[in-house]
């Protein structure tokens, strides 16, 4: 009965109502009780459910509901849901996009370099040198020093879909602020990026050219470049052929249909990540008659999808992977605990600092960094490719998900509190969407 393919599409239906009532339930005790961001709420259900822990119980002696996956992708779900979810935070980041201020982007991508180029050096260089101190990486070859270089790249990771469900819920994705955690976090991708490619390659090769290094830079960069450029020329042109069509969602079906074609195009020919295009296309958007055709229905496809795509991402946190391998339970929650306090530190200064020095004051310069915090999806990728490439065991992998998962939370906790004071800016004008409020 099970080779049926409306079986296999019966049974994959009732997983994702599963995960839909996870996710609501999770984000209304978190809203009207915790009152803290939904978004924690859809994370927490996603660890609970997870086949780690209440998804991987045999009820009534059938099957889990929730097995991980022996493919060796190592993923929590089925791949047709892991698909879902993915799509979720491509119309998360498109959404995002298209929200933004195009005009106030570009005015703020120079400190936005600035402050992702903080935020990927220094919490680079304190995660190679606390794998090092604490004896999980050694510095005799190159090889002993890769899972020091892949736990400094896990934590250069900036999840910028929390950051943005964050700040569009109190309504402060258009401040100076949001839009320089944004362009940030999109520059601090792209830098990711290339760290990572170079690891993987030393990994692989044993050694890394510079040309190799130049080309994965010139690729990322001028993707993202030329998208950003050629995209607000045509943007124009694009709104009024998508606006041509009459029918019913045609619109919005047309728009998402380019968000999917920039966020493919990225990963498979430019190595970046697909939320970078989707992001990137709304961005090109973002000042055409046609986000205003979309806007509405957009949320409306939002409020579906993004909970899964949480959901999703706590899945895969597995708490038993903690001390596994050949290391002690008390080496890896040391680790852990000093791990997570250097990727607090290292982006509060790393991208705080330089915030400071690009026009923003102290209140400013804290949300900023506190909008860097999270490493959520990204890193968890990251740490995924190093475990299932074996660069990484399960004790580093499991120690990355703890870090991932406490900067993950603590953002949205004290990033809605940084919002309530004043302006952010060291001459006091603050954005025209503040001062609308």
């Amino acid at each position: 009965m099970h080779d049926s393919p409306l079986a296999v599409v019966a049974e994959l239906v009732l997983l994702l109502s599963v995960i839909l009532v996870a996710a609501k339930v999770g984000g209304e005790v978190s809203e009207r009780y915790l009152k803290i961001p939904p978004v924690l709420g859809e994370l927490g259900a996603g660890i609970l459910i997870s086949p780690f822990l209440l998804g991987g119980i045999h009820w009534f002696g059938g099957g889990a509901l929730f097995e991980v996956a022996h493919d060796g992708s190592g993923l929590p779900v089925e791949p047709q849901l892991f698909f879902v979810a993915q799509m979720a935070a491509i119309v998360l980041l498109f959404e995002a996009g298209l929200e933004t201020n195009r005009e106030q982007f570009m005015r703020y991508v120079k400190p936005a370099t600035a402050v992702a180029a903080g935020g990927v050096i220094l919490p680079f260089v304190m995660g190679f040198a606390a794998t090092v101190m604490l004896g999980f990486a050694d510095m005799d070859s190159i090889q002993g020093m890769i899972p020091a270089m892949f736990v400094g790249a896990i934590m250069t990771a900036t999840s910028v879909g929390i950051t943005a469900r964050v700040l569009a819920d109190i309504r402060r994705l258009d401040s100076p602020e949001g839009v320089t955690v944004l362009a940030g976090a999109v520059v601090d991708d792209v830098l990711g990026i290339i760290i990572l490619a170079i690891v993987v390659g030393i990994a692989e090769e044993g050694t890394v050219t510079a040309g190799s290094i130049g080309v994965i830079f010139l690729k990322a960069v001028g993707f993202w470049l030329g998208l950003m450029i050629i995209g607000s020329i045509v943007s124009k042109y694009i709104s009024n052929v998508i606006l041509w069509f009459r029918s019913a969602g045609g619109a919005l079906v047309l728009a998402l249909a380019l968000a999917f074609i920039a966020s493919a195009v990225a990963e498979i020919y430019f190595g970046l990540a697909m939320i970078i295009g989707a992001y990137t296309m709304g961005l090109a958007l973002s000042s055409t008659e046609l986000k205003h055709h979309v806007e509405e229905s957009m949320r409306s496809v939002n409020n579906f999808l993004v909970p899964i795509f949480f959901v999703v991402i706590g899945m895969q946190v597995d708490f038993t992977a903690f001390g596994a391998g050949d290391t002690s339970l008390g080496s890896a929650i040391l680790f852990a605990v000093v791990l997570t306090i250097f990727a607090v530190i290292s982006k509060i200064v790393g991208s705080g600092l330089p915030a400071m020095f690009v026009g923003f004051n102290r209140i400013g310069a804290t949300r900023v960094a506190l909008g860097m915090l999270p490493r959520g999806e990204v890193a968890l990728i990251v740490a995924g490719i190093g475990l299932t490439s074996g660069v990484i065991g399960q004790d580093i992998f499991g120690v990355a998900i703890v870090m991932t998962v406490v900067t993950t939370v603590l953002a949205p906790v004290f990033l809605i509190p940084a919002f309530k004071g004043g302006s952010g800016l060291k001459n006091g004008a603050d954005s025209e969407v503040e001062a609308d409020e």
